[in-house]
């Protein structure tokens, strides 16, 4: 069975939307969902159940986030797998038996992820790179035109080539529940509130010895950041994921690396010299200098 879990946090209509699709396409597929409601105070979340009975709803009493979100919702899973939907998807084909079939193709697959694509058509560009100082510098000096693409992925990929690679979004994120039970208090790392939480799940999954596969077989839309403002910018969304990022790196590879992260980025973006990436530089030449030994 897959127990499919939705975070609902004021996106009402996108998550009826997200369930109805669910149940319309999903063939061949035993499945549960599991809806957490993240405080929302858009409506009443009972309405949820007044419209999908078989739906199981679980009502937070504060808004805990993304990462502390799934994990209530996986707590209460019975299935042998757990997708991580978001509540802003809408699937369009039998997506969830699609990745099923690709999870099941190989023991050492742990995560599966399908082509995410925005109303227009457009692919997001979900299959990405740890990020690193070596990516960071390959991109510098446009290594990857002589590497090739996937040496980069994300925005650098076309997504229309099945690969694995090193994270994906958590946006469909469709996982065996025996890999969560090895992961640290058998559930994914939810030390983020929200933002780079995903990164962190693959990271600490790769590091048990298993494989992240992206595969374009099927799509599914995705509306994009539908419970955060339509006004917030790049810096704004930057300043929001840097300390997340930040911490992880302090963590797994140290102060020095971490700086050194932060300086090779700055210099990439130097030399991208238009506007935008010029003070995208300047942004990260500072955090970089003010990044102390004890953050």
């Amino acid at each position: 069975m897959v127990s499919i879990v939705i975070i609902n946090y004021n996106t009402f209509q996108l998550t009826c939307q997200c369930i109805e699709t669910v149940i319309q396409y999903t063939q061949k597929v035993d499945y549960e969902i599991i809806l957490v409601d993240n405080a929302s105070q858009e409506e009443d979340p009972t309405l949820f159940k007044d419209k999908f009975p078989q739906i199981q709803l679980i009502k937070s009493d504060t808004n805990v986030g993304f990462a502390k979100g799934n994990n209530l919702g996986i707590a209460k899973a019975q299935g042998d797998y757990v997708l991580l939907l978001n509540s802003d998807t809408k699937l369009t084909e039998n997506s969830i038996r699609i990745c099923l079939d690709k999870l099941l193709t190989q023991e050492k697959i742990a995560v599966t992820a399908p082509q995410l694509i925005y109303p227009n058509g457009q692919y997001q560009p979900i299959a990405n790179r740890f990020p690193s100082i070596r990516y960071e510098l390959t991109e510098t000096f446009r290594l990857h035109k002589l590497l090739g693409a996937k040496s980069l992925m994300g925005f650098y990929f076309n997504h229309q080539q099945e690969t694995y690679t090193d994270w994906v979004w958590g946006a469909f994120f469709l996982i065996k529940r025996e890999v969560i039970r090895q992961l640290p208090n058998q559930k994914l790392p939810d030390d983020f509130f929200m933002y780079f939480e995903d990164v962190q799940w693959c990271y600490q999954i790769k590091k048990l010895g298993y494989q992240i596969l992206f595969t374009p077989s099927t799509s599914v839309i995705h509306y994009g950041s539908a419970s955060t403002p339509n006004t917030e910018n790049t810096f704004q969304r930057i300043k929001k994921i840097l300390p997340n990022e930040t911490s992880f790196f302090l963590q797994e590879k140290g102060w020095l690396y971490t700086k050194l992260l932060y300086l090779s980025r700055a210099f990439k973006y130097l030399t991208l010299r238009k506007k935008h990436f010029v003070d995208l530089s300047k942004f990260y030449f500072k955090y970089f200098w003010y990044l102390k030994i004890n953050e």
